[in-house]
């Protein structure tokens, strides 16, 4: 049951062709994005999202987002004092304990604390800057109750903290006669995967979220639920901007990630269910392009929350693979 790490690759063998946008459509540029920042204890900025758009999580998908963690924080233990501030190098074998995620920042925290093996749907910083994505689809029967999708040993993967943008792209494609792959990317490069023998329709537990501690019904964005609700002082919780949050209800294929993960979108792609831009530049809300009644709803944002720096959207591939054109710092805009 552990997770299977793959070194970064520039290439997959084709599963499906590339299906080019609508004639005509034009994709365009981002104007601002969504920022968190450091906090206090009590006092956690976050965005909660319980609409999870329509079509997402029933079959295969892919989840897209765009990332800057903001590397002048430290990397140290978030055992104490560091907790606040510092970028989790703990780098514990997955499966080995039953606590053996708990040290990490939280980018996302879409867990069902009631039972973390349905519905759980998380990201977190861990291993000084790598990403892994925790995922209960009622499969894993495992020491810490859900899959792991994540380099093991962290230094298998670069980390991300060096000041610069990167894309995020999460697999659910189903494999053989009943199995489903899970798969984490980065800047195009295939960084984990993990394999289960169940194709849960997550709607199940996102529709009504009723089996979801009172409270935390959602994906909660940029801090772990429980410090956000106030169940806990604090956590160990994401710095930095995110922008281009892409929902599909398809399983992208290897050639399209490879060759197109930095790219814009038009909104009329194949597949194509929920498009947050984060361009609202004001306000208390972020909304789907696609479906402007569900929205993302933010609490205790700190001044500049909407971000002048976006993702270098059409940006070249660099050899490493991954993405390294955008300036080593960014900025804020007060609304």
């Amino acid at each position: 049951m552990r997770t299977t790490s793959i070194r970064p690759i520039t290439a997959l063998a084709t599963l499906t062709l590339l299906v080019a946008p609508v004639a005509g459509a034009r994709a365009a540029a981002p104007s601002t994005s969504l920022a968190f920042f450091v906090n206090a204890a009590n006092d956690h900025d976050y965005g909660m999202h319980s609409a999870i758009p329509a079509g997402f999580g029933d079959g295969e998908f892919t989840l897209e987002l765009w990332i800057q963690p903001d590397d002048s924080f430290p990397v140290g233990s978030t055992g104490g004092s560091g907790q606040l501030t510092n970028w989790s190098d703990a780098d514990i074998e997955p499966y080995s304990t039953g606590s053996w995620w708990f040290e990490g920042n939280f980018l996302l925290d879409g867990h069902n604390n009631n039972s973390f093996g349905n519905g759980t749907f998380s990201l977190q910083f861990y291993g000084g800057g790598r990403l892994r994505w925790l995922f209960g689809d009622g499969d894993c029967s495992c020491a810490g109750g859900h899959w792991s999708v994540g380099a093991f040993p962290a230094t298998d993967t670069p980390s991300l903290l060096d000041g610069q943008w990167h894309q995020v792209t999460l697999v659910r494609r189903w494999s053989g006669m009943s199995e489903a792959q899970l798969e984490l990317w980065i800047d195009g490069s295939l960084v984990a995967t993990q394999t289960s023998f169940n194709r849960a329709d997550m709607r199940s537990w996102w529709d009504d979220w009723s089996s979801f501690p009172a409270n935390q019904e959602g994906w909660f964005w940029g801090a772990e639920k429980q410090a956000a609700i106030g169940l806990l002082s604090q956590y160990e919780d994401y710095k930095g901007p995110i922008d281009e949050l892409r929902f599909f209800s398809r399983a992208k294929s290897t050639v399209e990630i490879t060759t197109g993960w930095n790219q814009p979108v038009a909104g009329n792609e194949p597949g194509l269910v929920g498009l947050y831009r984060f361009d609202e530049g004001a306000g208390t809300q972020a909304c789907d392009q696609l479906s402007p009644a569900d929205c993302m709803d933010l609490f205790r944002m700190k001044p500049g929350h909407w971000s002048s720096d976006t993702p270098p959207l059409g940006a070249e591939i660099f050899s490493d693979g991954f993405e390294s054109g955008a300036t080593a710092s960014w900025s804020s805009v007060t609304p």
